[in-house]
């Protein structure tokens, strides 16, 4: 039975198993849990598709998830949907663990991996961390405005492009959509070390893509990306405070509706796992209290 070997650090764990893995996490404390992969499923509750995988202009499809877990021994089953207002969950607390339970594989059975590459890159993905600690050591900064009094799944550009929200009904969707305003400001979350265009209509693409890049002491690494954007306000490459605006976002290949496209991995351990953008923005809120 394989063995996966995590320390809680002061920012979240990302981590991706099989089933028959077993990821054995030690806690601040010094305990260790024991969280074994038994088994995934995901289905279909709801489409307008005439063909599974194959996108059609305001197609609708509606999912949910499932994996049982075993912790220290005893048997949970978790348990999610995609791309209702459920969406937007809570993390479960089990065993110390905090738990964002993110995707299984079994949803590229109906979906496509076509916008944006969110595939994970074995039977599960999940975010991990000690119940008593935050996901990092500082207060975030809200990304762009929040909406109020939360993010709603209607507002994520045509109702369904959320997290791995089924696009056009059929291909899993690499980020979160949040519709406002062409010109509407993006802020840095957290003190940003580096950040660029990798993407931009001057290099000779169609969209306009950023990616910043924070170094946390722990050496684990947070990569974040906006989509969209309009304009930059401040030079690449140079270092931006927490609480800056860096762009004006929205406004470029926006289609149906005016949004900006949020996009979370973590970088650590040699690897890159890409994340919910949604675990950020409920960060966002709770410190905004």
């Amino acid at each position: 039975m394989p063995t996966i070997r995590k320390e809680a650090k002061d920012t979240l764990t990302a981590v991706e198993m099989d089933c028959g893995d077993v990821l054995e996490f030690t806690l601040k404390s010094g305990g260790i849990v024991r969280m074994e992969l038994v088994s995934t499923k995901a289905e279909i509750f709801r489409t307008t598709l005439k063909q599974i995988k194959i996108e059609e202009h305001l197609a609708r499809t509606d999912y949910r998830f499932k994996c049982k877990l075993k912790i220290n021994g005893k048997e949970v089953e978790l348990e999610r949907e995609v791309s209702t207002q459920k969406s937007f969950y809570e993390p479960w607390t089990i065993g110390g663990l905090q738990i964002w339970f993110d995707a299984v594989d079994d949803i590229f059975e109906f979906l496509t991996d076509t916008h944006g590459g969110c595939r994970p890159g074995r039977h599960a993905r999940f975010a991990i961390q000690d119940a008593t600690m935050m996901i990092c050591p500082v207060k975030l900064h809200p990304w762009c405005p929040l909406p109020e009094p939360g993010l709603k799944i209607e507002n994520c550009y045509t109702g369904e492009d959320c997290w791995m929200g089924a696009y056009f009904g059929a291909s899993a969707h690499g980020g979160l959509d949040i519709n406002h305003p062409r010109g509407t400001p993006l802020y840095a979350p957290i003190d940003i070390h580096d950040h660029f265009y990798f993407n931009s209509l001057e290099m000779g693409h169609n969209n306009n893509r950023w990616r910043g890049i924070h170094h946390w002491e722990n050496g684990a690494e947070w990569i974040l990306q906006a989509h969209h954007m309009t304009s930059l306000t401040v030079p690449e490459h140079r270092p931006l405070k927490k609480g800056e605006q860096f762009a004006n976002g929205a406004g470029v290949l926006s289609g149906e509706v005016d949004h900006s496209h949020f996009v979370f991995k973590i970088h650590d351990g040699g690897e890159t796992v890409l994340l919910d953008p949604w675990i950020l923005f409920r960060q966002m809120y709770l410190d905004r209290k």
